[in-house]
C-alpha cells in the first residue's frame, strides 16, 4: 500500500456559520459575536449584498482573527442560450473582485441545478463550463487572488457534479488555480460510499466545507446518533485540511438557537479529536 506523506501543516477544526445563521443585524455585532463565541471563519451572500457591504466588511474585518470562507448564493449556467449563460458569467466577474479584496477562500458555484431548462446535453453543458464560462470565472478569481469553489449536489438536483470526485475532475480539467471543490456531509451521505473517500478525492483541490444533521439538514447534533462526521473528519486531517467547516442547514421549531449551536460546537470538536 502507497504511504501518504505527513500534510505541510496539521489540520484545522476552523468552525464556520452562513451569515443569516449569526446572531446580530449589524455587520460588527456579528462578528464579535463569532469571535466571542469561540468560531474561526464565517459564510457571506453573493449578490447585490457582497457589492454593497464588501468595504463596510473589510473595514469591520481590520484587526480581527475571523476569515471569510466563502460567498453563498444561487448560481445556474445550464441554459441552452449561450446569452444567458454569458450573462451568469458577467453577474459574477465584480463579486470575485471584491471577494479577492476581502481575501476571501472563494466563491460557491453550482454549475447546473434541475433539468427543465436544459437546452444542451450534459456533456455539452459540462464541457462549456470546464472550457468557457467556469474556466473564464476560475482566471478572474486566480487573478483577484480568491478561487471558483464547484459544489457537488444530490442526483435529484444536478445532472452532473454530484460527488466529490467529480467536481475535482473538473478543477483538474479548467487547468486554473482558481479552481477548487468543497464537500457538503448532507449531500455527501445521499450521494457518496465513504465521507472519508469523498473527501480524500477531493485532494488538494478541497477547500471548503458544509456540514448539517444527516437525517433532517438541521444543526449537527439534532438527529441524534446519525449524526457522525468522524469518518470524514479522519480524511480531513490527512489531507491537513485548512479551510472551515461551516453549518448550512435550519432549526428545528422549538429549542434555544445559542444552545443548539453550543452542542453543535461541542459535538464537532469531540468528533474531530476522535479522529
Amino acid at each position: 500500500m502507497p504511504k501518504l506523506a505527513p500534510p505541510p501543516k496539521p489540520a484545522k477544526l476552523n468552525l464556520s456559520l452562513q451569515w443569516g445563521t449569526i446572531p446580530g443585524k449589524e455587520i460588527n455585532e456579528k462578528l464579535d459575536y463569532m469571535e466571542q463565541s469561540g468560531y474561526q471563519a464565517f459564510e457571506i451572500p453573493t449578490g447585490d449584498w457582497l457589492l454593497k457591504n464588501g468595504e463596510a466588511l473589510k473595514k469591520a474585518m481590520a484587526g480581527r482573527k475571523l476569515f471569510i470562507a466563502t460567498a453563498c448564493g444561487p448560481s445556474n449556467f445550464s441554459y441552452g442560450e449561450p446569452e444567458k449563460r454569458e450573462a451568469e458569467v458577467q453577474k459574477f466577474l465584480p463579486q470575485l473582485e471584491v471577494l479577492g479584496m476581502l481575501g476571501a477562500v472563494g466563491l460557491i458555484l453550482c454549475p447546473a441545478r434541475g433539468y427543465k431548462q436544459m437546452g444542451l446535453g450534459f456533456k455539452e453543458l459540462r464541457d462549456d463550463f470546464v472550457g468557457n464560462t467556469g474556466k473564464r470565472l476560475a482566471e478572474k478569481a486566480a487573478q483577484c487572488g480568491t478561487a471558483i469553489v464547484l459544489e457537488p449536489l444530490c442526483h435529484q438536483e444536478t445532472p452532473f457534479l454530484k460527488q466529490v470526485a467529480d467536481g475535482a475532475a473538473m478543477c483538474r480539467d479548467m487547468e486554473s488555480p482558481g479552481a477548487k471543490v468543497m464537500g457538503d456531509f448532507w449531500h455527501m451521505n445521499r450521494e457518496e460510499t465513504s465521507f472519508f473517500g469523498a473527501l480524500m478525492s477531493g485532494g488538494k483541490y478541497l477547500v471548503h466545507i458544509h456540514i448539517a444533521s444527516l437525517r433532517n439538514r438541521r444543526v449537527p447534533g439534532t438527529d441524534g446518533d446519525a449524526d457522525n462526521y468522524v469518518d470524514g473528519f479522519k480524511a480531513l486531517k490527512l489531507l491537513g485540511y485548512q479551510g472551515a467547516v461551516s453549518f448550512e442547514g435550519g432549526f428545528p421549531k422549538d429549542g434555544n438557537r445559542e444552545e443548539l449551536l453550543g452542542r453543535m460546537k461541542q459535538l464537532l470538536r469531540e468528533q474531530w479529536e476522535q479522529a
